[in-house]
Protein backbone atom coordinates (compact mmCIF):
# COMPACT_ATOMS: atom_id res chain seq x y z
CA UNK A 1 0.00 0.00 0.00
CA UNK A 2 3.00 2.38 0.72
CA UNK A 3 4.44 1.89 -2.33
CA UNK A 4 1.45 2.17 -4.12
CA UNK A 5 0.28 5.32 -2.40
CA UNK A 6 3.99 7.10 -3.16
CA UNK A 7 3.55 5.82 -7.00
CA UNK A 8 0.00 7.11 -6.75
CA UNK A 9 1.59 11.05 -5.76
CA UNK A 10 4.69 10.78 -8.08
CA UNK A 11 2.09 10.49 -10.75
CA UNK A 12 -0.40 13.20 -9.16
CA UNK A 13 2.98 15.89 -9.14
CA UNK A 14 4.13 14.82 -12.40
CA UNK A 15 0.60 15.73 -14.20
CA UNK A 16 0.44 18.86 -12.05
CA UNK A 17 3.47 19.50 -13.28
CA UNK A 18 2.65 19.01 -16.89
CA UNK A 19 -0.29 21.04 -16.20
CA UNK A 20 1.17 23.80 -14.73
CA UNK A 21 3.85 23.75 -18.08
CA UNK A 22 0.99 23.73 -20.30
CA UNK A 23 -0.52 26.59 -18.97
CA UNK A 24 2.72 28.34 -18.80
CA UNK A 25 3.38 27.50 -22.47
CA UNK A 26 -0.21 28.73 -23.39
CA UNK A 27 0.04 32.11 -21.68
CA UNK A 28 4.05 32.30 -23.35
CA UNK A 29 1.99 31.76 -26.53
CA UNK A 30 -1.27 34.35 -26.12
CA UNK A 31 1.64 37.55 -24.92
CA UNK A 32 3.80 35.72 -28.16
CA UNK A 33 1.07 36.20 -30.65
CA UNK A 34 -2.24 36.57 -29.12
CA UNK A 35 -4.49 37.27 -32.41
CA UNK A 36 -4.28 38.38 -35.70
CA UNK A 37 -4.99 42.30 -34.83
CA UNK A 38 -2.25 42.45 -32.47
CA UNK A 39 0.18 42.72 -35.69
CA UNK A 40 0.05 46.00 -37.79
CA UNK A 41 2.46 48.04 -39.24
CA UNK A 42 4.10 51.21 -37.85
CA UNK A 43 2.99 54.43 -39.02
CA UNK A 44 6.86 55.12 -40.37
CA UNK A 45 10.35 53.92 -40.60
CA UNK A 46 11.60 55.65 -37.29
CA UNK A 47 8.51 54.29 -35.62
CA UNK A 48 9.34 50.66 -36.73
CA UNK A 49 12.64 51.36 -35.05
CA UNK A 50 11.03 52.35 -32.20
CA UNK A 51 8.89 49.65 -31.81
CA UNK A 52 11.16 46.43 -32.58
CA UNK A 53 14.01 47.66 -30.10
CA UNK A 54 10.85 47.71 -27.42
CA UNK A 55 9.54 44.19 -28.97
CA UNK A 56 13.27 43.21 -28.52
CA UNK A 57 13.53 44.02 -25.31
CA UNK A 58 10.18 42.40 -24.12
CA UNK A 59 9.74 39.52 -25.85
CA UNK A 60 13.60 38.02 -25.86
CA UNK A 61 12.92 35.34 -24.11
CA UNK A 62 10.46 34.12 -26.40
CA UNK A 63 13.49 35.00 -29.30
CA UNK A 64 15.45 33.01 -27.30
CA UNK A 65 13.37 30.08 -27.19
CA UNK A 66 12.27 30.05 -30.76
CA UNK A 67 15.90 30.28 -32.08
CA UNK A 68 17.15 27.66 -29.48
CA UNK A 69 13.94 25.53 -30.73
CA UNK A 70 15.00 25.64 -34.77
CA UNK A 71 18.95 25.18 -33.35
CA UNK A 72 17.99 21.87 -31.83
CA UNK A 73 16.08 20.89 -35.10
CA UNK A 74 18.48 21.41 -37.36
CA UNK A 75 21.16 19.98 -35.60
CA UNK A 76 18.51 16.34 -34.55
CA UNK A 77 19.10 14.44 -37.54
CA UNK A 78 22.81 14.42 -37.57
CA UNK A 79 24.44 15.66 -34.44
CA UNK A 80 22.42 13.86 -31.65
CA UNK A 81 25.61 13.88 -29.27
CA UNK A 82 25.16 17.85 -29.58
CA UNK A 83 21.75 18.20 -29.07
CA UNK A 84 22.23 16.30 -25.56
CA UNK A 85 25.07 18.30 -24.75
CA UNK A 86 22.96 21.80 -25.38
CA UNK A 87 20.03 20.47 -23.83
CA UNK A 88 22.12 19.94 -21.01
CA UNK A 89 23.80 23.09 -21.16
CA UNK A 90 19.94 24.56 -21.62
CA UNK A 91 19.41 22.55 -17.91
CA UNK A 92 22.37 24.50 -16.59
CA UNK A 93 21.54 27.81 -17.38
CA UNK A 94 17.39 27.24 -16.45
CA UNK A 95 19.19 26.50 -12.73
CA UNK A 96 20.71 29.74 -12.62
CA UNK A 97 17.38 31.89 -13.31
CA UNK A 98 16.11 29.57 -10.85
CA UNK A 99 18.69 30.28 -8.44
CA UNK A 100 18.06 34.51 -9.08
CA UNK A 101 14.67 34.16 -8.82
CA UNK A 102 14.86 32.46 -5.21
CA UNK A 103 17.93 34.43 -4.37
CA UNK A 104 17.04 38.07 -5.48
CA UNK A 105 19.10 40.03 -3.10
CA UNK A 106 21.96 37.64 -3.36
CA UNK A 107 24.83 39.88 -3.48
CA UNK A 108 27.37 36.81 -3.24
CA UNK A 109 25.43 34.93 -5.90
CA UNK A 110 25.21 38.19 -8.42
CA UNK A 111 28.65 38.67 -7.93
CA UNK A 112 30.26 35.50 -8.15
CA UNK A 113 28.02 34.81 -11.06
CA UNK A 114 27.31 38.08 -12.97
CA UNK A 115 24.63 37.36 -15.48
CA UNK A 116 27.14 38.94 -18.44
CA UNK A 117 29.54 36.13 -17.24
CA UNK A 118 27.55 33.03 -17.28
CA UNK A 119 25.81 34.37 -20.63
CA UNK A 120 29.12 34.61 -22.01
CA UNK A 121 30.54 31.12 -21.23
CA UNK A 122 27.18 29.76 -21.92
CA UNK A 123 27.35 31.10 -25.91
CA UNK A 124 31.13 29.92 -25.71
CA UNK A 125 29.96 26.51 -24.80
CA UNK A 126 27.31 26.13 -27.57
CA UNK A 127 30.12 27.78 -30.32
CA UNK A 128 32.74 25.39 -29.29
CA UNK A 129 30.40 22.36 -29.67
CA UNK A 130 28.82 23.44 -32.68
CA UNK A 131 32.16 23.79 -34.60
CA UNK A 132 33.82 20.55 -32.68
CA UNK A 133 30.89 18.87 -34.35
CA UNK A 134 31.26 20.47 -37.65
CA UNK A 135 27.45 21.84 -37.01
CA UNK A 136 28.45 25.21 -38.01
CA UNK A 137 26.08 24.95 -41.38
CA UNK A 138 23.18 24.01 -39.38
CA UNK A 139 24.09 27.21 -37.15
CA UNK A 140 23.60 29.58 -40.37
CA UNK A 141 20.69 27.53 -41.45
CA UNK A 142 18.49 28.22 -37.94
CA UNK A 143 19.54 31.38 -38.27
CA UNK A 144 18.47 32.02 -41.47
CA UNK A 145 15.03 30.86 -40.04
CA UNK A 146 14.34 32.27 -36.91
CA UNK A 147 16.10 36.07 -37.90
CA UNK A 148 14.24 36.74 -40.47
CA UNK A 149 10.74 35.94 -37.90
CA UNK A 150 12.19 37.83 -35.10
CA UNK A 151 12.42 40.89 -37.09
CA UNK A 152 8.73 40.70 -38.89
CA UNK A 153 7.57 39.87 -35.41
CA UNK A 154 9.50 42.73 -33.38
CA UNK A 155 8.61 44.99 -36.20
CA UNK A 156 4.79 44.41 -36.73
CA UNK A 157 3.87 43.50 -33.16
CA UNK A 158 1.37 45.93 -31.45
CA UNK A 159 2.07 46.79 -27.68
CA UNK A 160 -1.21 47.78 -26.64
CA UNK A 161 -0.73 48.71 -23.45
CA UNK A 162 2.80 50.76 -24.07
CA UNK A 163 1.67 52.28 -27.91
CA UNK A 164 -2.17 53.12 -26.88
CA UNK A 165 -5.92 51.70 -27.30
CA UNK A 166 -6.95 51.66 -30.52
CA UNK A 167 -9.73 54.89 -31.95
CA UNK A 168 -13.01 52.41 -30.88
CA UNK A 169 -11.63 52.05 -27.57
CA UNK A 170 -10.57 55.76 -26.90
CA UNK A 171 -13.92 56.97 -27.99
CA UNK A 172 -15.41 54.49 -25.43
CA UNK A 173 -13.20 55.47 -22.75
CA UNK A 174 -13.97 59.21 -23.42
CA UNK A 175 -17.94 58.58 -23.65
CA UNK A 176 -17.38 56.85 -19.84
CA UNK A 177 -15.33 59.59 -18.73
CA UNK A 178 -17.92 62.59 -20.14
CA UNK A 179 -20.68 60.56 -18.13
CA UNK A 180 -18.80 59.83 -14.92
CA UNK A 181 -17.85 63.49 -15.23
CA UNK A 182 -21.49 64.26 -15.61
CA UNK A 183 -22.19 62.32 -12.72
CA UNK A 184 -20.38 63.89 -10.55
CA UNK A 185 -20.76 67.05 -11.40
CA UNK A 186 -24.88 66.11 -10.37
CA UNK A 187 -23.33 64.77 -7.12
CA UNK A 188 -21.38 67.90 -6.65
CA UNK A 189 -24.74 70.15 -7.57
CA UNK A 190 -26.67 67.57 -5.16
CA UNK A 191 -24.56 68.16 -2.11
CA UNK A 192 -23.65 71.70 -2.82
CA UNK A 193 -27.77 72.39 -2.87
CA UNK A 194 -28.30 69.78 -0.14
CA UNK A 195 -27.53 72.18 2.73
CA UNK A 196 -28.99 75.09 1.14
CA UNK A 197 -32.51 73.81 0.86
CA UNK A 198 -32.48 72.04 4.48
CA UNK A 199 -31.31 75.33 5.64
CA UNK A 200 -34.45 77.61 3.86
CA UNK A 201 -36.66 74.49 5.17
CA UNK A 202 -35.45 74.96 8.91
CA UNK A 203 -35.28 78.76 8.81
CA UNK A 204 -38.64 80.61 10.36
CA UNK A 205 -40.71 81.97 8.00
CA UNK A 206 -41.33 85.86 8.67
CA UNK A 207 -45.07 86.29 9.51
CA UNK A 208 -47.32 88.27 6.86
Amino acid sequence: MGAAGAIRRAAASAADRACAGARGFRRALARFAPRPSAFAPAADAEAAAVRAVRNLRTFRFHYAVLQWALLLASLAPRHRASVVFLMAASKGLLVYGGLLKAFPNSALLRRLLDRRLVAAVFVALVLADIVAAGAVPNLLAALAAGVPIIILHASFRVRDDLEGLAPEAAAENGKEDEASAVVEKKEDGDVEAGPTRRSMAAAPRSPK
